[in-house]
Parts: structure tokens; sequence; C-alpha cells
């Protein structure tokens, strides 16, 4: 039954303004199935940080879940550009920044227990985690597993059943 929500929930139709918020569900959605290393979080109950780097309708799609809860951790969003210190957070999210600019900032939070998702085409394939990536109308995603053992998150079986897994070489 879970993974039926999930294919359902994660495989919306993309079209228009309604692909941000489709997109915005899907991390908050993603982050119910993500284990954080246990120095991430200094208490129980501390605040999930959602950083979200570019400007655009991406982030104010995530704008509606400021305060919803995650793994029993409020969600608090924060706005970031390149260069910005990222170490308190745990889920982010680059949208409408140049690809310039996403090997640097995928650098600064390797090995730092952050959640890297993005729209950004072949992002997974450039070393971030999640990359959302449109298919057939739809909006699908692909999870980098050794990106994902380098940030030192470990992604839910579950999860990983509905991805495309890119591996070392993909194409």
């Amino acid at each position: 039954m879970l993974s039926l929500l999930l294919v359902v929930s994660l495989e919306a139709p993309a079209e228009g303004a309604q692909e941000y918020q489709v997109k915005a569900a899907m991390v908050v959605n993603m982050a119910k199935y993500v284990e954080w290393p246990a120095e991430s979080f200094p208490r129980t109950g501390a605040p999930l940080q959602l950083c979200s780097m570019g400007r655009g309708p991406f982030t104010q799609a995530l704008e509606q879940y400021q305060g919803k809860t995650v793994l029993g951790h409020p969600l608090s969003l924060r706005g970031v550009t390149p260069g910005d210190d990222l170490s308190e957070c745990h889920v982010l999210v680059v949208s409408g920044v140049e690809k310039r600019y996403v090997a640097g900032v995928l650098e600064q939070v390797r090995r730092r227990g952050v959640l890297t998702v993005s729209d950004i085409p072949d992002f997974a394939r450039f070393g971030g985690i999640i990359g959302l990536v449109e298919n057939e109308g739809r909006v699908r995603f692909e999870i980098n597993l050794k990106a994902a053992q380098q940030s030192r998150v470990r992604i839910s079986s579950q999860l990983l059943k509905l991805a495309r897994v890119i591996r070392e070489g993909d194409q």
C-alpha cells in the first residue's frame, strides 16, 4: 500500500505552475524516507532545515510546507545562495541556478549529511543525490547511490524501488 501511495504522489503530471507544486510535494515526501546521520539533529524534535537555492516557482512552492512535520521534525525553510554556509541544511533543493555553480555547491555539502535534490538536467549524474526528471509528461526521479553514501544519508529501499538508480559510469 505504501508503494502505491508513493507512486501516485511521486509520478504526478508535470504541467506548468502545477509542476512545481508536484516537485515540492515530492521533496517533502521523499524526506520521509531518508535517514540522516545521528549528529545531524542536536536534539529530538530539532527542525529539519530545508534550504532552497535559486529563485522562482520551486522555492515558492516549498513555502507551503514551512512548519509541517517530517519524521518528528518541524520543517524549516531557508533561502540560500551559492557561497552561503550550508552546514545546517538537511535538504538542499537547487533550482534555477546556473550549472557552473552546481559542482562547487555539491562539493561544499559532500560528506555533511545533506540530501541534495534538483530539477537541473542530469543533476544525479553530476553528483547530486536526487534528480527530478520529466519523462512522458510526468515528474519522476533518479537517485545517485554513490552521492548518497558520500553524504552519509540512507535512502529507504521503498524509495529506491521507485527511482531510476544511477550508478558509477551510467550515461
